[in-house]
């Protein structure tokens, strides 16, 4: 299974708390770029604010 650029910007991912399988995750799916994301802590794609606890 190839990871996605997305999933290797992701905390969660580099953190080990997930493995990229999951195919519900917006990381998997998203046209955006998720370290823009991470950065502004705002979703573009669903105009709202992210938390990454």
């Amino acid at each position: 299974m190839a990871i996605n650029s997305n999933c290797k910007k992701c905390p969660y991912y580099n953190s080990k708390k997930c493995d990229g399988k999951d195919v519900n995750c917006i990381c998997r799916f998203c046209p955006r770029n998720l370290g823009l994301c991470i950065a502004t802590k705002w979703c573009k794609e669903t105009e709202s604010s992210i938390v990454f606890e």
